[in-house]
C-alpha cells in the first residue's frame, strides 16, 4: 500500500521490531568501522611516527571536508524523500545521482586548481591527487550507504562501511610498511575508496537527476541550508585536528588524533543507533511519530552515555595501548575524557535535528551548526594559548557540541511537538559526569582504581539495565 504523495509512507512491519533488528546490524557496520580503525591505529602511529600520521590524520580531514561539500546536504533529504509517496524510491535514487554528479564536477575543479598550483611550484601534485581521488569515491560510498539506509538494508550499508574504512586503512597501512610516507599510505587508502564507490553504484543504482527533475529541484531547494550546515558539522566533527595541528604543532596534531579516534568510540555507538534509528523515525506515523521517537530514543541516550562513561575512565590503559611512550599519554588522558562527552550530547542533537527537519526549517540546523562551530574556533584559541595543549581542542570540542545540542532541542521545542522526556537528560548529565571524571583522575597510583570501581559500576548498571533498554527498542 502506498501513501499518496507528499505524505509519509507507513513503515514495513512493526516499527519496535525493525528498530531492534536493524540496529544490530547498523551497530556491527558503524563499530566495525570505529573499530576497524583502531585496530590500524597502532601500528600506523608506530610505522609512521607522530609528525607523518599527523599529516595522514590532516588529509582524511580534508578528503571529509571536499567529500561533504560535494554531498551538498542531500543525504538528509534523500532519507526524507524515499518515504514521501509512491514515487519516493525513485526520487531517492535521482537524489543520489545528484549527489555523484555533484561529486565529480567538485574533483574536477579540484584536479584543475591542483594543476595550476602544481605548474607554478605550490603544490604537490602527488599530494593532492589522491585526496581529490578519494573525497569523491567517498562521496559516492556516502550516496550508496544513504539508500541503503532509506531501504532498510543495512548488510549493503556494512559491506560499503567496511570496505571503505577498514579495507583502506588496512591498505594505507601496508603501503606505509614499505616506505613510512604519508603519500604511500594516502594513495592506497584512495585507491580501496575507489572500489568502494565502485560497489556503492551496483548497489545504489542511482538514476540520473533528470529522471525526477521536479522532485529533485525540490530536495536540492530543501538541501541548501543543509549545505552550509553539513560544512560546520564537519568542522565540529573533524575540523579539530586542524587546529590542534595548527595551535600545537603537527607532533600534538598526532597524539590528538589517537585521543579522538579513542574517544570516538561511543560516538561510533551514537551513529550506528542513529543510523538504524532514523529512517525508522521518518517513516513511522506522524501521529505518533514524537512519541515514540522520546520514547525509544531514551534508552539509546543511556546506551551512549554508558558508553561514554566507560571508555573514558578505562583512558590509560586504552592510551597505552595505542600509543608508543613517544607520544604524551597523560594529555591524551585528558583529552580522551572531554572528546568522550561529545557522543551524549550528539545522540540528543540528533533526534532533535529529525523534529526541525521534519518541519522544513533546515536554516535551523545551519544556524545552530555555525554557533557550534564557532564557539569550537574561539575556545580552542583561548585555551591552548592559556598552555591547555591537546585537552585545550578537547574542552573546546566539548562545549561547542554542548551548545549545538542545546540549541537543537530548543527549535526542536519551537518548531516541532519533540519533547525530550526528564529520564533522558538525567541519563546524558549522569554520563557526562563520570566522563569528566575520566579526563580528572589521576592515571597512576592508588586513586587508579576509583577508575577500575567506577567502569565496574557503570557496566554493572549497563547490564542490570539491558532488558528494559531491549523491551523499548522492540516497542
Amino acid at each position: 500500500m502506498t501513501s499518496p504523495a507528499g505524505s509519509p509512507a507507513a513503515p514495513t512491519g512493526r516499527p519496535g521490531a525493525s528498530l531492534g533488528g536493524h540496529a544490530v546490524v547498523y551497530l556491527v557496520g558503524t563499530a566495525l568501522q570505529g573499530l576497524g580503525v583502531l585496530l590500524v591505529l597502532p601500528f600506523a602511529t608506530r610505522v609512521l611516527g607522530a609528525v607523518e600520521f599527523g599529516r595522514v590524520a590532516t588529509g582524511l580531514v580534508v578528503v571529509q571536508m571536499v567529500g561533504t561539500v560535494a554531498a551538498a546536504g542531500l543525504p538528509q533529504v534523500l532519507l526524507r524523500e524515499h518515504h514521501r509517496g509512491a514515487e519516493g524510491p525513485r526520487v531517492a535514487r535521482a537524489l543520489a545521482g545528484t549527489m555523484m554528479l555533484l561529486a565529480l564536477a567538485l574533483g574536477v575543479v579540484g584536479l584543475g586548481l591542483a594543476l595550476v598550483l602544481s605548474a607554478t611550484g605550490h603544490a604537490d601534485l602527488g599530494q593532492w591527487l589522491p585526496l581529490i581521488v578519494a573525497a569523491v569515491a567517498l562521496t559516492t560510498v556516502v550516496a550508496g550507504q544513504t539508500l541503503m539506509r532509506a531501504r532498510l538494508q543495512p548488510w549493503g550499508f556494512l559491506a560499503l562501511a567496511v570496505l571503505a574504512t577498514v579495507g583502506a586503512q588496512l591498505a594505507g597501512l601496508l603501503a606505509a610498511r614499505g616506505e613510512a610516507t604519508s603519500g604511500r599510505y594516502l594513495t592506497a587508502y584512495a585507491l580501496v575508496v575507489v572500489v568502494a564507490a565502485a560497489l556503492a553504484v551496483v548497489l545504489g543504482r542511482p538514476l540520473p537527476p533528470t529522471a525526477e527533475r521536479e522532485r529533485v529541484r525540490a530536495g536540492i531547494r530543501l538541501a541548501a541550508p543543509l549545505l552550509p550546515q553539513a560544512v560546520a558539522m564537519l568542522g565540529l566533527l573533524s575540523g579539530d585536528v586542524l587546529l590542534a595541528r595548527a595551535l600545537v604543532g603537527e607532533s600534538g596534531a598526532g597524539s590528538y588524533q589517537v585521543a579522538l579516534q579513542l574517544g570516538n568510540m561511543p560516538f561510533v555507538l551514537a551513529v550506528a543507533l542513529f543510523n538504524a534509528w532514523g529512517p525508522l523515525v521518518l517513516s513511522h506515523p506522524v501521529g505518533e511519530r514524537w512519541v515514540w521517537t522520546a520514547r525509544t530514543g531514551t534508552p539509546l541516550v543511556g546506551v551512549v552515555a554508558a558508553g561514554a562513561a566507560g571508555v573514558a575512565l578505562l583512558g590509560p590503559w586504552l592510551v597505552a595501548v595505542m600509543a608508543d611512550p613517544g607520544f604524551d599519554h597523560l594529555a591524551m588522558v585528558r583529552a580522551l575524557g572531554l572528546v568522550c562527552t561529545v557522543s551524549v550530547s550528539y545522540m540528543l542533537y540528533q533526534g532533535s535535528s529529525l523534529a526541525v527537519l521534519d518541519a522544513e526549517r533546515t536554516g535551523r540546523l545551519a544556524s545552530a551548526a555555525f554557533v557550534g562551530l564557532s564557539l569550537l574556533l574561539t575556545v580552542s584559541v583561548v585555551l591552548t594559548n592559556l598552555d591547555a595543549g591537546i585537552a585545550g581542542v578537547a574542552a573546546a570540542k566539548a562545549v561547542a557540541y554542548v551548545v549545538l545540542m542545546g540549541v537543537t532541542t530548543w527549535y526542536a521545542r519551537t518548531d516541532g511537538p519533540l519533547r525530550w522526556p526528564r529520564p533522558a537528560v538525567v541519563v546524558a548529565l549522569g554520563g557526562v559526569g563520570l566522563a569528566l571524571a575520566g579526563a580528572a583522575l589521576p592515571v597512576e597510583g592508588p586513586l587508579v582504581w576509583a577508575r577500575i570501581v567506577l567502569a565496574a559500576l557503570v557496566a554493572a548498571v549497563a547490564l542490570a539495565a539491558a532488558p528494559r533498554v531491549l523491551r523499548a527498542l522492540r516497542g
